[in-house]
């Protein structure tokens, strides 16, 4: 080959191999999603809060854009991840249902009574909670 000819391709292999490289740190850094983390925290004994607020967080920063990811889109988001791989979230199951309640659960109530105290404190609660009053537990 000519010089001309190896000297053009020179810069040309520099940039794919520099391209080539932060590309495979991008898809490295794309494997933790919004459910690794709500489920890492609840796991590790964290209520349903703070552990929301990070997964939130962590969603909203990773979505790039002009639009911003609603709290709603946030919750769907995680439910989706935990439904599609249930093996791998298998301990966090029983906490779904808190991205839309709010209140944070426990995994396991040994106690028929505990069971039944709760049922009757959350009727009690809806009970006094005014009518026609829409409550948007999202509205940050």
């Amino acid at each position: 080959m000519p010089l001309g000819i190896k000297r053009n391709f020179l810069p040309i292999s520099i940039i794919c191999l520099v391209c080539g490289s932060t590309l495979g740190v991008r898809i490295n850094a794309a494997i933790t999603n919004g459910a690794d983390i709500y489920c890492f925290m609840r796991n590790g004994g964290n209520t349903h809060e703070p552990s929301w607020q990070a997964a939130y967080q962590f969603i909203k920063n990773k979505k790039q854009g002009l639009f911003k990811t609603s709290p709603k889109q946030a919750a769907s988001l995680i439910v989706e991840e935990v439904v599609q791989n249930p093996a791998k979230y298998e301990d966090c199951i029983n906490y779904l249902g808190d991205l839309y309640t709010g209140e944070s659960s426990s995994i396991g109530i040994n106690n028929d009574k505990e069971l039944e105290n709760e049922v009757t404190s959350s009727a009690d609660n809806a009970e006094k909670t005014p009518k026609g009053k829409y409550i948007d537990r999202y509205s940050y």
